[in-house]
């Protein structure tokens, strides 16, 4: 039965292979993006456990190493960030908030390359099998009773293979799709923790 399906999507035509390769583009940007979200959330719990400890020595030099060396796309506004004071409470803000766009964007980078092949590989689909159909349809005209039948019969399997590859397709893009969007949520939160707690670091040593 196995082997049987797989002839049917092998004789699904030449839509079934962009099918294929489209399926590859999918998995490759769902795997790349969660790898690339993991690596990022080991760079900044290194960077910022470094640079907490460089802001307590007060050593300047070993600060701006740390932020050169861990190659942070969010460094230049870290740099910035000032200590908290009871006169203006939140001088980081709008500091805070670009950072985080930015790692945000950084994070989701190729997430519209899925949304269009959620949209496209149904799209695809729909037209391998009206193609299947219309090439079953065409091919019975000469037979008789039975043969006919049988023909227009294995040719709805094949032509429906292409609506099938499409919609699961469709299906664990979209999941790759919003299981990014989590992973980089909870990134997202991990880092605005990193930089609060930061700020309150070179808070408390300021007031002391």
């Amino acid at each position: 039965m196995e082997q049987s399906y797989l002839n049917m999507f092998l004789q699904g035509g030449f839509i079934i292979y962009i099918l294929l390769l489209i399926s590859i583009i999918s998995l490759a940007i769902i795997i790349e993006r969660l790898v690339f979200i993991y690596k990022q959330n080991v760079r900044y719990d290194v960077f910022f456990s470094e640079f907490k400890s460089a802001s307590k020595s007060n050593d300047e030099n070993i600060k701006q190493k740390v932020m050169a060396g861990k190659g942070i796309s969010t460094g230049k506004y870290i740099a910035k960030l000032k200590p908290d004071a009871s006169s203006n409470p939140s001088p980081n803000k709008q500091i805070i908030e670009e950072a985080l766009f930015e790692e945000d964007a950084a994070q989701k980078k190729q997430m519209h390359a899925l949304i269009f092949i959620v949209q496209l590989a149904p799209l695809l689909g729909i037209l391998g099998t009206v193609l299947g159909l219309a090439e079953a349809f065409l091919s019975i005209g000469d037979l008789g009773g039975t043969e006919k039948f049988q023909m227009l019969s294995q040719g709805i399997g094949k032509a429906l293979s292409t609506t099938i590859a499409g919609l699961v397709i469709a299906a664990y893009t979209m999941t790759g799709h919003y299981l990014i969007k989590y992973r980089t949520g909870k990134s997202i939160t991990c880092l605005s923790k990193h930089i609060e707690d930061y700020i309150q670091l070179i808070s408390d040593k300021n007031e002391n």
